[in-house]
């Protein structure tokens, strides 16, 4: 892989998640028992969306604790190698939102295809804070950012 500069390694950063339309979350509750579920998202002023039912155990997780871990990843089939997979990943903080804002996101992403949410008064929003983020780009490529944007630290090294 060539080497990336900084502008090159945050425009990465900010775009990765465009032709993502999952994210795969794990929570865990107040008991630390874990759980892993994957959810459509949407991104916007540096804020993820996803939208779940309240009945679900994922979601009383969050209820409970506010923490959430999101994993984004590159599709197996766009893969230079398998176990070099493009990915995002980063702890975030987390709150319920309401607003017909937040499900226009939705629309404007997925179109008619998650529309029926709007109806299912279970279904609600939840707003996931970004933390600290990795991103890592193949073997030897691996990135780190702050929540303002910063690069941390560039190039994990393999030993």
């Amino acid at each position: 892989m060539k080497k990336l500069t900084d502008n090159e390694i945050i425009e990465i950063f900010t775009t990765f998640t465009k032709d993502k339309f999952s994210l795969i979350l794990s929570t865990s509750n107040k008991e630390i028992e874990a759980l892993t579920s994957y959810s459509p998202f949407v991104e916007a002023k540096g804020k993820f969306y996803t939208v779940m039912s309240s009945s679900m155990p994922h979601y009383k997780n969050i209820e409970q604790t506010l923490k959430a871990h999101v994993f984004i990843i590159e599709d197996e089939k766009d893969a230079s190698h398998i176990f070099a997979r493009k990915r995002l990943y980063f702890g975030a903080n987390c709150k319920i939102v309401e607003g017909e804002e937040y499900f226009e996101l939705f629309d404007k992403r997925y179109g008619e295809s998650l529309s029926f949410i709007r109806t299912m008064k279970d279904f609600k929003i939840v707003e996931l804070s970004p933390k600290e983020k990795s991103l890592v780009l193949g073997f030897g490529a691996a990135y780190l950012m702050n929540e303002q944007g910063e690069l941390l630290q560039k190039n994990i090294s393999h030993k």
